[in-house]
């Protein structure tokens, strides 16, 4: 429906243009009616009606009126027999009514689909004001975080630099916001790759880590989207701190596609995990919480070198 709103609402023809339009819609319609009155023999109208509610549609009250003219001009003519009976004034007359009162409905529709076509329009732009207010909003508390970060000791700090990543990706989800409809959706392409764009400057490996993202553009929704965002962030963020120590060279690669379930992978060809190791951080932890939010399910896989976890969960 929404496609329809610029062709029928936001047309800037001239009155003359319309009015010529108008008529070739009532021509075909007349056409058609003609055809029709042909095969069967008996005097019709009712194909000349929707060519009057087509004309007050698309265009303006003139327009619609104008086409009700000429559908009663060729209702009469159909339907003219010699002598303009009682009968054929009746019947007429009682056309003419219909005529303008088709006019008349495709008037109102297209006032209350300009009604809508507003509203519509206004619920956009204050969606979208709220979330550039939540944008700016989340990354002063980032900045915030990060500030005091500076005046606590290491442990602190550390903790403090990746609560502010974390809100940072928060933050990134309404840069690529888009309403459509009912949903607000991301698109994943372009979100993913300033995720980990962001994890690589905030962190800054001293080795020449090299990083790679992996996405075909699709959107996802919202929640989805920022699950998803957090989850890259807190592997790529794990990645750098302990798949590449000494500084290490490698690479990280972030893979994300969208079938009949959503699967995001993050490998890297550090030192991965020894036997016996089990991820069990603070970040970990998160990846795990918020995949079980998703319904989904995670796996560490070993590589010769370094490991690749896989989040699977269910299309949206």
């Amino acid at each position: 429906m929404n496609r329809l709103y610029p062709l029928v609402l936001e047309h800037k023809l001239p009155r003359v243009v319309r009015y010529c339009i108008s008529a070739c819609i009532m021509m075909v319609c007349a056409v058609l009616q003609m055809a029709l009155q042909m095969q069967t023999g008996a005097p019709g109208y009712f194909l000349l009606l929707p060519g009057v509610f087509l004309s007050g549609l698309i265009f303006d009250r003139g327009s619609g009126v104008f086409a009700a003219v000429i559908a009663v001009a060729v209702g009469a003519y159909l339907s003219y027999a010699g002598s303009p009976g009682p009968n054929y004034l009746a019947t007429n007359g009682l056309f003419a009514i219909t005529a303008a009162g088709t006019a008349s409905v495709a008037e109102f529709q297209r006032a209350e689909l300009g009604r809508v076509m507003l509203a519509d329009k206004t619920k956009a732009v204050l969606l979208q004001e709220m979330a550039h207010r939540t944008k700016n909003n989340l990354a002063i508390l980032s900045g915030m975080i990060r500030l005091e970060a500076r005046h606590g000791g290491p442990e602190v700090a550390a903790a403090l630099e990746a609560t502010a990543r974390r809100i940072q990706v928060m933050a990134e989800v309404y840069d690529h916001l888009a309403v459509k409809q009912e949903l607000r959706t991301v698109n994943m392409r372009y979100f993913l790759n300033d995720v980990v764009h962001k994890v690589f400057q905030s962190l800054a490996p001293s080795a020449p880590v090299a990083f790679q993202v992996l996405c075909e553009e699709f959107s996802l929704p919202h929640a989805t989207a920022l699950a998803i965002g957090i989850i890259a962030n807190e592997l790529v963020t794990n990645s750098l701190k302990y798949g590449f120590p000494d500084e290490r060279a490698g690479h990280i690669t972030v893979e994300l596609s969208k079938t009949n379930e959503i699967e995001l992978s993050v490998s890297d060809n550090g030192i991965g995990l020894t036997a016996a190791a089990e991820p069990g951080g603070l970040g970990s932890r998160i990846v795990q919480l918020l995949t079980q939010q998703l319904e989904g399910e995670i796996a560490y896989e070993r590589l010769n070198p370094g490991l690749r976890v896989r989040v699977r969960t269910r299309s949206s």
